[in-house]
């Protein structure tokens, strides 16, 4: 049985497009290109390699790290001390006890500072701070603000 002429023409026009979807999902370039008239060098011409990942940088929050002695929603105290001139370390005192916390880079814009040893991380957002403990999964404070700014909030 001979393929009408048609069919023919249909076939080495949907050819080129069977190589590369092939050569997409993984199978040999060899293994289409036996059924095509092209050779391999011009089917490996063809296939675009897929865009390289691009890492997005660290936005930077648009608001001012907030520091100080900070009281918080169930009446914890902590004390936030900025390390150096920029805001890539914090020392933070909770409960007594002096740790050193590293920024770490986020997606969100909010200051997010951890320290891998004692297991303690520090979110900052502009409404408020939190800190957590993740060994134990578990938020330690919550609603912490300077406390210039609360006297300032409970006065108006």
């Amino acid at each position: 049985m001979n393929p009408s002429p048609s069919f023919r023409l249909a076939a080495r026009l949907l050819w080129p497009a069977c190589i590369g979807l092939c050569a997409s999902v993984g199978l040999p370039a060899a293994h289409a290109a036996s059924h095509s008239t092209k050779a391999p060098a011009a089917v490996a011409a063809t296939v675009t390699p897929p865009a390289p990942v691009v890492a997005q940088a660290d936005p930077l929050p648009s608001y001012a790290m907030k520091a100080g002695r900070m009281i918080c929603g169930d009446r914890l105290r902590m004390d936030v001390r900025i390390e150096g001139k920029d805001d890539h370390a914090i020392d933070l005192t909770w409960k007594g006890r002096h740790y050193l916390l590293l920024r770490k880079p986020t997606t969100t814009g909010a200051y997010h500072f951890d320290d891998q040893k004692a297991g303690l991380v520090m979110i900052q957002i502009p409404a408020k701070s939190m800190l957590f403990d993740k060994k134990d999964m578990m938020r330690l404070a919550d609603d912490c603000n300077p406390i210039t700014a609360t006297k300032l909030v409970a006065a108006q």
